[in-house]
């Protein structure tokens, strides 16, 4: 039934009154439905009748208070005066008992007198809202009232959400009227929102605004208002639930405190809610906690007893004082433990309940904790291990929470993991540490390398060495994979560690396929098909007290300390492609727990990888958000991880002033003791190269080198810093010592990366004589073109080009410069910044500002005209064949008779070929001549294409 229905209802009714034929008038509907609309206008029409309509509302709170409702009918009135007789009347009515009928039947019949007598004679409407709260004298008197009214033009009018405490007092009625106001149908929405707003909105978001609202004309209303706010177009068909609609149903629940009651009940168990619940928890009967949910589902307020949308629940919990939603919460914890409910439930209301639990109450959260952790609830699994830590617990027991409490914390946000890391340390220390199992003392050496607290370390290294309990499974994968982080995280300490690093058959392609392979399983299905426990029949050596660590999230643990490792070794021989993939396996199955910092890890692995390859926007990218994803310091000694990428690659597509934001970076001293010290140093050495200071990225180089002498491990395929400190030594013109290292890098192992085999050839050819250089350049190509490194092949790409261009090869070098533009174009590089001499034309030079090469499309601004520049090469030769041989062997420095001697040709000729190449291309000196070249050369290379 529509409003408008309502009102000629309501029209009918009075008009039946007007005539005489009084009564009662009950209106049934909950809150916020349209009673109060309803009551406005009955009011407009009683003043426009010339009837008399005294108006009074009935509250949860005053049902004690006798007569409170007729006191406010006549303080409606402008009868002032015979408030006088209302302290008479309450007196009475306070010593009213069930047993003295006949003094309350003389008080009623006098305030039935009184009420009359302010009509004067006219029609009388008294309304009384929200009856089902009115005081018993009250209400006794206005049924008298309504009663008597058969043939007079007195109507009583009565607004009611429960029906039952009217209905047994009015079989006796002579004309009793009844408009039930219900909620709006889906259609009756759609008109609604028609009327305050527009059609086309109507029709998109009436049947989500009806599914949240229950068709509540109060809640559709705020809904709209809401939408309305955040989308002015009225885009989308999903409504928006906002303030206004929060504070709708806040007002709806504190009119009627006993609905209150009930939908705060109701909050607080959540999925669990039922009638015999509430009741429980409010202490009170089923039965009336069954009429007032019936009356929620009637006004829209609930669907089958529970919460249309997440922010109605939110608003019924808000209106609960600290205290009493901590004391529901513990009650309701108490319920469902007795019940057997889910684990996770009873901890969400014990950690709401903030009591400090008891040892049902610590296993309970115990449990909670870990499904939590193992299904990607990190921060309900910290909640409750906190609260946990907090009961009388025995020492194991609170060092199996605080060990849990950290690894999750880590696996969030480091930084605030190390404040608990001390006092699990304090701990360990006030009693002996020899009891601690070996699964921990590996945990706490990784957390301690971590934040680069090398002291701790040393003493947690101890305690590990020291125990001579290794020879079990649980132990041994527990070492085998802490020696994974050892590794990278501080290498000197692999000198006495026990057990044996991963061997070489496992690093290879079909083991990091197998490994992606299980990263991709279900969480429950790592832990046998990673490789910590190669043979199932070894989880009988595992100690019942030990078996937690088994869980899915520790099992996620093993399987991430591996693919690290091989993600690592991997990379270092060039096996990009393998790499990356288990980057993306990592990724994922560290997403799945909602672990942000190996999520991070892998982010910044996989960017690294990407950065050796010479996709650079994505290196960049990823880098980038792992580094955005947790606080710097958080990242511990790791933090130059992201770093190193961000400087590298900034610094290759020439952002040089983003590569210094990432150098001015802090990062702790302990980071250079680590792997990923080397790869920071080497990005900062790139960074002083292309800044021009050779010197200071020599220093970095050599220092990486140190560094490996001192490690027991060989990670020269991973750094390869005499290949970097041979450019370096390149740039301060000392080409025996570049040429010395180079020899030295292509004198290794030939499971040398082939990229670092390129690119020690390139250094190698820029070192050696000039008639040597094309046969070690085209050794590095083909080198960097099996690896697939785009960015070192584009390098070595134009300093053949060069070569070309130095004997007069013009075509040739076209072609190859062509190449190497579109390489660097692949790599996200600027031409401007590639083009520099230093880099990519004399290779030995150290010249100073970079002169830009622009591409026929976008060079027409370049130089302003100026004869030779690539818009004017598109349409016409500038030099002829002749000219381009004599310019090219001129810009490379040689002299007149050199260009003579090469060409077979007299110097004079030499001297009238350069006048009508300085005509033509309007400079005045050799260099300028070499600049001009380059210009053409990328024109006609690219136009050619």
């Amino acid at each position: 039934m529509r409003l408008t229905d309502y009102q000629s209802e309501l029209r009918d009714v009075l008009g039946a009154a007007a005539e005489g034929n009084g009564g009662l008038l009950q209106v049934i509907g909950g809150p916020g439905v349209g009673k109060t609309t309803l009551l406005g206008s009955l009011k407009e029409r009683a003043a426009a009748s010339g009837a008399v309509c005294l108006t009074a509302s009935g509250f949860a709170d005053d049902t004690a208070i006798p007569f409170n409702i007729v006191e406010q009918l006549i303080r409606c009135s402008t009868a002032t005066d015979a408030l006088d007789v209302v302290a008479r009347w309450r007196t009475a009515g306070e010593r009213y008992a069930e047993a003295e009928h006949d003094l309350l039947r003389s008080l009623v019949r006098e305030i039935s007198d009184v009420l009359h007598r302010i009509a004067g004679g006219r029609q009388l409407i008294l309304a009384v809202d929200d009856a089902e709260h009115a005081d018993y004298p009250s209400l006794m008197c206005l049924l008298h009232i309504a009663r008597h009214a058969s043939g007079t033009r007195t109507l009583v009018v009565m607004t009611s959400g429960q029906t039952h405490h009217l209905c047994t007092r009015m079989h006796s009625f002579h004309h009793l009227y009844k408009i039930d106001i219900g909620t709006l149908p889906e259609s009756g929405v759609e008109r609604l929102l028609e009327r305050y707003g527009d059609a086309d909105l109507a029709g998109r978001i009436h049947s989500s605004c009806h599914a949240i609202s229950g068709g509540n004309p109060r809640l559709v209303k705020a809904l709209l208002r809401d939408h309305l706010k955040a989308a002015r177009s009225g885009a989308g068909t999903k409504v928006t639930v906002g303030a206004e609609f929060q504070e709708a149903y806040r007002l709806s629940l504190l009119r009627h405190q006993s609905l209150l009651q009930v939908a705060q009940a109701l909050a607080v168990l959540g999925p669990y809610g039922s009638p015999w619940r509430v009741a429980s928890l409010l202490e009170c009967g089923a039965e009336r906690v069954s009429r007032a949910m019936d009356l929620l589902n009637s006004a829209g307020l609930l669907r089958d007893g529970r919460f249309r949308h997440p922010a109605a629940r939110s608003v019924a919990l808000e209106t609960l004082a600290a205290e009493d939603r901590a004391r529901l919460s513990a009650k309701t914890a108490e319920l469902l433990y007795a019940e057997g409910a889910d684990p996770v439930a009873v901890a969400e209301l014990l950690v709401t309940a903030d009591k400090t639990p008891d040892q049902k109450g610590v296993a309970v959260l115990w449990q909670a904790a870990q499904k939590n952790l193992d299904e990607g609830r990190t921060e309900e699994a910290i909640a409750s291990l906190r609260l946990a830590e907090r009961a009388d617990l025995s020492r194991r027991e609170h060092m199996d929470i605080l060990m849990a409490l950290v690894g999750a914390l880590w696996s969030s946000n480091p930084a605030a993991a190390e404040p608990e890391l001390d006092r699990l340390l304090a701990a360990i220390r006030a009693e002996s540490p020899a009891d601690i199992p070996e699964q921990y003392q590996c945990f706490l050496l990784f957390m301690v390398l971590w934040f680069g607290r090398y002291a701790d370390a040393d003493e947690t290294f101890k305690w590990s060495s020291g125990c001579d309990d290794t020879d079990t499974a649980s132990s041994m994968a527990a070492l085998r994979v802490t020696r994974q982080w050892v590794t990278f995280l501080k290498p000197t300490l692999i000198h006495d560690f026990p057990g044996q690093d991963v061997p070489d058959g496992e690093v290879d392609g079909l083991w990091a396929a197998n490994l992606e392979h299980g990263l991709q399983l279900s969480v429950d299905e790592l832990g046998m098909e990673i490789g910590h426990l190669q043979d199932p029949r070894q989880m009988a050596d595992f100690s019942p007290d030990a078996m937690h660590l088994l869980s899915p999230s520790n099992h996620f643990w093993f399987a991430y300390a591996y693919a690290c490792r091989i993600v690592w070794a991997l990379a270092a021989r060039g096996e990009s492609e393998a790499a990356d993939r288990l980057c993306g396996a990592l990724f994922t199955a560290a997403d799945k727990l909602n672990m942000k910092t190996p999520c991070a890890v892998a982010l910044s692995m996989r960017a690294y990888i990407r950065c050796r390859h010479g996709d650079f926007t994505t290196a960049i990218d990823l880098a980038g958000a792992a580094l955005r994803s947790i606080p710097p310091r958080g990242w511990g000694v790791a933090i130059g991880l992201p770093l190193s990428v961000l400087v590298a690659a900034h610094t290759a597509v020439g952002r040089l002033e983003e590569a210094q934001r990432y150098v001015d970076y802090w990062v702790p001293k302990e980071m250079f003791d680590s792997v990923v010290g080397l790869e920071y140093l080497r990005s900062r050495g790139q960074y002083c190269l292309a800044t021009n200071r050779p010197y200071a990225a020599l220093n970095d180089f050599m220092a990486s080198g140190m560094l490996i002498d001192q490690w027991p491990v060989d990670f020269g395929d991973l750094a390869p810093w005499r290949v970097d400190a041979a450019e370096a030594y390149l740039r301060v013109h000392e080409p025996a010592e570049a040429k010395r290292l180079a020899l030295e890098e292509l004198k290794l192992s030939p499971d040398r990366p082939l990229s670092t085999r390129g690119r020690a050839l390139r250094i190698l050819a820029m070192a050696e004589d000039p008639d040597k250089r094309r046969l070690l350049l085209y050794q590095s190509a083909k080198c960097l073109r099996e690896q697939g490194d785009r960015y070192e092949l584009a390098r070595t790409l134009a300093e053949l080009s060069q070569d070309y261009l130095s004997t007069g090869e013009t075509q040739q070098a076209r072609t190859t410069w062509h190449e190497a533009r579109k390489l660097m174009d692949e790599c996200g590089m600027s031409a401007q910044h590639e083009s520099r001499r230093e880099l990519v034309v004399d290779g030995v030079e150290s010249v100073g500002s970079p002169q830009p090469l622009k591409d026929a499309a976008d060079s027409g601004h370049a130089e302003d005209d100026a004869p030779g520049t690539a818009a004017e090469s598109a349409e016409q030769p500038v030099l002829s064949e002749a000219e381009w041989r004599v310019a090219t062997l001129a810009a490379s420095g040689m002299t007149n008779r050199q260009i003579a001697k090469s060409l077979y040709i007299t110097v004079s000729t030499v001297e009238q070929h350069l006048t009508r190449i300085y005509r033509k291309l309007s400079v005045g000196n050799r260099q300028e001549l070499s600049r001009r070249l380059w210009l053409l050369i990328g024109a006609t290379g690219a136009s050619s294409g």
